[in-house]
């Protein structure tokens, strides 16, 4: 499960005091392992000479992440810290440049933010490092300076190594997969185009794009974790997963039907090893009201929340 820092006040973030309680309600649905996400921002897509640890309170500050992992190592949860950058108006998939010295400048500041964090995956003793998500560009373009970036981490932390890359070209086509322990998919795969669609025909999506993930796997020969997979609750959930809510009008009901639809692909899949939903929340309660409607990710307190414990039936492996 992915635990989400929710909340800049401070007391509602990964440094509050309802990690504890809420990690409990996850311990208690089955789950046994957490992705714990410190953000660092970018404004733009232009040119960039670093990435900031964040230090205010409320944020994703070095402390308030260690008091999250430690929690969760308490309650014997395994722990991928999965850093992420956070770009205003972007996404971090459409990072680009049009220089190698503006890409020179991007993997510095980038090979120094993510040892940061490696240092600290290895103090803490964590079970894995998730070393970037959907940098799709960087991916694409730049295989030898990550594999470069692979060996320096691999010199300060000796756990499990992955990447979270992009449902769709990113994951099926990624050229390094060999240099890293586990395969990372962000899965945001369409179960459906049809606004009414069936059960059944659901189920056949998403066994559909986890045959595709499983062949992948087996091509590369790694084990494979579904670092981001999760539905909203809103009228045609299965229709293209990531995308907002917009106006569309909420549906617990129809979030609940992915997820039984993705209870069917978990259980058809012969290399699936680790999944991580988005999302949960790192406050104990399940509000994420907008405009008066719950059309968020967040499972609990829904009928989709029922589904983890079938979900949460296949563990990592050590």
């Amino acid at each position: 499960m992915t635990f989400a820092h929710e909340g800049y006040r401070g007391h509602d973030g990964y440094g509050g005091d309802l990690v504890g309680p809420s990690m409990d309600s996850l311990k208690s649905l089955g789950v046994n392992a957490v992705a714990i996400v410190p953000y660092t921002f970018m404004r733009g897509m232009g040119p960039v000479d670093t990435f900031p640890i964040p230090d205010h309170y409320g944020a994703e500050n070095d402390s308030a992440v260690l008091h999250s992992i430690r929690n969760a190592q308490a309650r014997g949860l395994y722990v991928m810290l999965k850093p992420q950058i956070w770009v205003r108006g972007g996404w971090p998939g459409s990072i680009d440049f049009a220089t190698d010295a503006e890409w020179d400048r991007f993997f510095r500041a980038y090979g120094e933010w993510i040892l940061h964090y490696a240092e600290m995956a290895q103090r803490e003793e964590l079970y894995a490092l998730c070393i970037g998500t959907e940098l799709v560009q960087a991916t694409r373009k730049h295989p030898e300076r990550w594999r470069d970036m692979i060996r320096r981490i691999r010199d300060r932390y000796d756990g499990v190594l992955t990447y979270a890359a992009n449902w769709g070209e990113e994951f099926e086509q990624f050229s390094f997969w060999e240099e890293l322990d586990v395969m990372g998919l962000n899965s945001y795969y369409p179960l459906s185009d049809d606004p009414e669609a069936t059960p059944a025909e659901l189920t056949l999506g998403a066994v559909s794009w986890m045959r595709m993930a499983d062949s992948t796997s087996r091509v590369h020969d790694r084990p494979l974790w579904l670092t981001e997979v999760g539905y909203r609750s809103v009228a045609g959930a299965w229709r293209n997963p990531h995308a907002e809510a917009g106006d569309r009008v909420a549906s617990e009901e129809a979030q609940a039907r992915c997820y039984a639809a993705l209870s069917a692909a978990v259980c058809s899949s012969e290399r699936l090893a680790g999944m991580f939903v988005w999302k949960w929340p790192s406050y104990l309660g399940h509000q994420e009201d907008r405009d008066g409607r719950r059309v968020g990710f967040v499972p609990g307190g829904k009928p989709a929340g029922e589904l983890l414990r079938t979900l949460y039936r296949y563990p990592p492996e050590r």
